[in-house]
């Protein structure tokens, strides 16, 4: 299994500057790169490839000016050119919207990583990081198992860095006693099979004033000074104080569910299409992605189940004897003739519990049984 470990770096101030032109450069190579494919294949209707673009890369560095930087912090802004071009293509044979890479500014290019040549050496209280050196770091749990690959990147004023380690083998499966289905929503951020709900915090809406009072403040500032740049870190900051109380907060839900259930069946929901109407903001607020990207690798580590099942007719099939009941959004209860009479989301819950205990086959029970 693979985990990452965050933490807090705490660069002196010529770590700080080295790291800043680290950056700069790999723009640098970044935009170059990019600019080298488009025109061979604007101009040549020639492909370049990742090795191609390595090889030159290697022929750079016999000038000493290049030296500086270790070989594999340089070829990172390359593996993104290819992996960039390589999703584009992937988008356009898809049918989807394809989304030309871009170039970057300084400003929008803010992390580099490291680890096919040099692995990431974490001390007890500092990383190794290649040409800077032992950074000072702080928070995050204890890292364990091997080290992989590591990111650094800048966020406003502040560093961090995210070691990527391999755990070993997942452990066995447990045994399942108690299970549970989740139906994600607006009104209730989670409502439980159980008939438990959790109620969704809003983090939008409480950290609105002042993420609106950072925007005022930042429009009367002249661009490009000291003050327009110390308004942008105050912007940034409220919306990084919200992001930060959403990831807390899931991280609070899933360690809870993993804990209590030993097997946790939801949705598989297509986000990305939901969040083309009206309610984007509210779906994003939510960060359900973020809750079942959590669940799932917590329940891989514990040895549980989580299973995502097809989101088809789980509202409107009723639990009990599986009638289809037609409902619109502002319909919040369940009421079928065969006597059932729940809130809509605790029955459409009870539906994603029974496709989960059915997917995972760990109980031959009937599909529309009342669980």
């Amino acid at each position: 299994m693979l985990r990452t470990f965050q933490f807090r770096l705490r660069p002196n101030a010529t770590q700080a500057a080295t790291l800043t032109r680290i950056l700069a450069d790999n723009c640098e190579t970044y935009n170059a790169a990019l600019q080298e494919r488009r025109e061979a294949w604007k101009l040549q209707r020639k492909s370049i490839s990742y090795r191609d673009q390595q090889a030159e890369l290697t022929e750079l560095r016999k000038d000493p000016a290049f030296q500086w930087m270790a070989c594999d912090i340089m070829r990172d802004p390359l593996r993104r050119i290819d992996r960039a071009l390589k999703a584009f293509f992937r988008r356009c044979k898809a049918g989807e919207k394809p989304g030309l890479p871009r170039f970057r500014s300084r400003q929008r290019y803010a992390s580099f990583s490291f680890g096919e040549c040099n692995r990431p050496i974490v001390r007890d209280r500092s990383i190794k990081v290649p040409n800077v050196g032992d950074i000072r770091m702080r928070g995050g749990r204890p890292v364990n198992g091997s080290a992989k690959t590591c990111t650094v990147k800048r966020d406003g004023k502040r560093w961090t860095a995210s070691v990527v380690c391999d755990i070993g083998e997942a452990p066995a499966m447990v045994v399942v006693s108690k299970a549970v289905g989740i139906d994600v929503g607006l009104t209730n951020f989670v409502t439980l099979s159980d008939g438990r709900a959790i109620e969704n915090p809003r983090w939008a809406r409480k950290y609105g004033a002042r993420i609106a009072a950072a925007n005022r403040l930042l429009s009367r500032k002249q661009r490009r000074s000291r003050n327009h740049d110390r308004a942008l870190e105050i912007l940034r900051r409220a919306h990084q104080r919200a992001a930060y109380a959403r990831k807390n907060f899931t991280h609070h839900v899933s360690k809870w569910l993993v804990s209590n259930y030993d097997l946790i069946a939801f949705e598989k929901l297509s986000i990305k299409g939901m969040v083309r109407g009206r309610l984007a903001k509210s779906i994003l607020d939510a960060a359900w992605a973020q809750l079942i990207w959590q669940i799932s690798y917590k329940a891989e580590k514990a040895g549980r189940y989580a299973i995502a099942v097809n989101p088809r007719g789980t509202s409107i099939r009723c639990s009990g004897c599986g009638a289809d009941v037609r409902k619109t959004l502002a319909d919040r209860q369940h009421n079928c003739a065969c006597g059932v009479s729940l809130d809509r989301d605790h029955n459409a819950a009870k539906n994603i519990l029974a496709l989960g205990n059915s997917a995972a086959g760990v109980s031959p029970q009937n599909l529309y049984s009342c669980i």
